[in-house]
This record gives C-alpha cells, sequence and structure tokens, in this order.
C-alpha cells in the first residue's frame, strides 16, 4: 500500500506578528531558534528552492500546519515534541517523525532522507 500523505507541523504559532518574530529569531540567534524544520526548509524570504521542488514531487500534496493549529484539530498529540511529521496511514495519523528527531538533522538533504519516496 502506498503511504498516505504527510503533515508538517511547525513549531512557532500562524499568524503574521508570529512569523515575524521567528524571522527575526531564525536571523539574530539561529541556534536557540526552537524549529528546525522550519529552519531547514525555509530561508527569510520563504520555502527554499530545493524544498519546494521536493514537495512536487510527492505522490499526494502535503498538509502543513502551525503549533496553534495543529494542537485545535489533533489534541490528541499534545505529548508529540513538535516541530513533527506526520503521515496517514490507512485512516489514522501516525509520527513519522517528532522534534527530537528534527533536532539532529543538519541538512535538508537529511531530512528528505527520511521521508517516504513518491
Amino acid at each position: 500500500m502506498m503511504p498516505g500523505p504527510l503533515i508538517f507541523v511547525y513549531n512557532a504559532d500562524s499568524g503574521l506578528a508570529a512569523a515575524l518574530f521567528d524571522s527575526a529569531h531564525k536571523l539574530l540567534s539561529p541556534q536557540t531558534y526552537a524549529c528546525n524544520l522550519c529552519a531547514l526548509t525555509h530561508g527569510l524570504a520563504g520555502p527554499k528552492k530545493q524544498w519546494s521542488a521536493f514537495l512536487k514531487t510527492l505522490s499526494e500534496p502535503p498538509g502543513f500546519l502551525h503549533r496553534d493549529e495543529f494542537l485545535k484539530l489533533h489534541p490528541g498529540f499534545l505529548q508529540t515534541t513538535l516541530p513533527a511529521i506526520f503521515q496517514i496511514r490507512d485512516g489514522n495519523m501516525e509520527v513519522l517523525t517528532d522534534g527530537q528527531r528534527l533536532a539532529t538533522l543538519d541538512s535538508m538533504q537529511k531530512l528528505i532522507a527520511l521521508l517516504p519516496k513518491g
């Protein structure tokens, strides 16, 4: 059976003020920035070209949520360390990788290698 869609959850809240704060934090103090998923896949102006190109290779469009949006929709995952990547399998959402694992990655290539192909 083919894997279902991926859901990427950032360890950042939604909204313009949060986005501006996160961009400043990423620029001024990248070593303490709490969302390695964002740090690996986004620059200051938005998604990195290589990341956008990779996402186009997926068989199904992925979902993207911020921490506040995700926790409202899925309160049962409160214990999951964010950021995290989830996968829908047989109608169930499963943790593919969590914030602890994502924090160990130092390149987008290593992130992509963790994800299902196709």
